[in-house]
């Protein structure tokens, strides 16, 4: 079925590739909006994975997902010297026509305030109850839930461990847990991770789910939502070779169950270029977008992988044209791995580079081993 629609330290500060990828809807859909960081993004520790919770969640539920609002690295309070707090986002949303008509909202923040933030829980949860009471004044139909921070094993069980802020794991969750009930947000706990499977479950073994987990968390949410009695009202999926999103067929960029895909009256784009407010873009054969040096038709291009700091789109696939002289990871359309060459030009490269003062000799973009790193004469 289909949606509707790096380490130790800073979880991530990747773009939240999922909410780039999110569209206005049609107003008669029934819709979750997401808050979150890098594990609402879908951060397993070394790369976005192609369902995040929310999304799952929105799958089981029958609705369409909003994660725009996620981004990696998110906190609750900020922090003295890197800004990127629960009051930013909330302005934001606020300048969102669509969110007034939002159904189910779902808050997944914390962590990060506990992992880097030097503000105090006070502060932390002031901030927390400012955030939430405009955003159910933007929202007043809507039912907020909070998925709470499943912690971290950066140091093996770190539950009672102090950090900057003077607070431990499980005082900042009790503290957000009364927060919540104060609040009137149902509070969900996944109950995915633990001490004793953490290192599975966790793709860095820290913090960051593998998919597998993420597809558990995400159907955890939507049966609590459901067990709250939220009643699904309209469809959107696959049917008949089609997307549908609230019964209507599918345009633009979409999330679904198997990616990121572009459709045109519900039909996925697959194999082709697309052009799309100044940027270029390739739709893999199975209508994925291309990231990475991807070869096409014989030559390399170069699809942006890499985050300035936005949250857009244009900055996470656009083609940045031909590589132009280096030597990178190529992969096919499909995301295959085809292995290390020179491109130059966005051809492979035959003859000789010098690279760090050692002399190699290329053959259609292949380091020979006779020539490994002679001395320059």
């Amino acid at each position: 079925m289909g949606f509707r629609l790096m380490r130790k330290g800073m979880l991530c500060l990747l773009v939240s590739l999922v909410g780039a990828m999110s569209v206005p809807m049609t107003a008669s859909a029934d819709t979750l909006w997401a808050i979150g960081d890098s594990t609402a993004v879908g951060w397993d520790g070394h790369k976005i994975v192609t369902a995040p919770y929310p999304l799952v969640a929105a799958d089981k539920l029958h609705v369409t997902a909003h994660n725009e609002y996620s981004v990696s690295g998110a906190m609750i309070s900020g922090h003295s010297t890197y800004q990127r707090d629960f009051s930013a986002t909330t302005q934001l949303i606020s300048k969102d026509k669509a969110f007034k008509k939002a159904n189910l909202v779902l808050i997944g923040l914390g962590i990060n305030d506990y992992l880097h933030s030097d503000n105090a829980l006070p502060v932390v949860i002031g901030t927390l109850q400012n955030n939430v009471r405009q955003l159910k004044a933007l929202a007043p139909r809507a039912k907020f839930y909070a998925l709470m921070p499943q912690g971290t094993w950066e140091d093996g069980d770190t539950l009672n461990t102090i950090r900057l802020g003077g607070y431990s794991y499980l005082q900042e969750k009790q503290a957000l847990l009364l927060a919540y009930q104060q609040l009137g947000v149902k509070p969900i706990n996944a109950r995915v991770v633990n001490n004793f499977n953490y290192h599975k479950e966790l793709g860095d073994h820290t913090t960051h789910p593998t998919q597998a987990a993420y597809y558990k968390i995400g159907e955890a949410v939507a049966k609590q939502i459901a067990g709250d009695g939220y009643t699904v009202k309209t469809y959107t999926g696959w049917r008949d070779k089609r997307y549908y999103i609230a019964d209507k067929l599918a345009n633009g960029l979409q999330t679904t169950v198997a990616g990121y895909r572009y459709f045109d009256d519900g039909v996925a784009l697959k194999s082709r270029w697309l052009k799309r407010n100044g940027k270029t873009y390739y739709l893999a054969k199975n209508g994925a977008p291309a990231q990475g040096n991807i070869l096409i038709d014989h030559k390399v291009y170069a699809i942006s992988t890499t985050s300035n700091g936005s949250n857009q789109l244009t900055n996470t696939f656009a083609s940045r044209g031909l590589v132009k002289d280096a030597y990178v990871m190529v992969k096919d359309a499909t995301g295959r791995k085809v292995g290390w060459r020179w491109i130059k030009d966005g051809r492979p490269y035959t003859g000789e580079k010098t690279v760090h003062y050692k002399v190699y000799t290329y053959k259609n973009g292949i380091r020979q081993a006779a020539t490994a790193g002679l001395p320059i004469k």
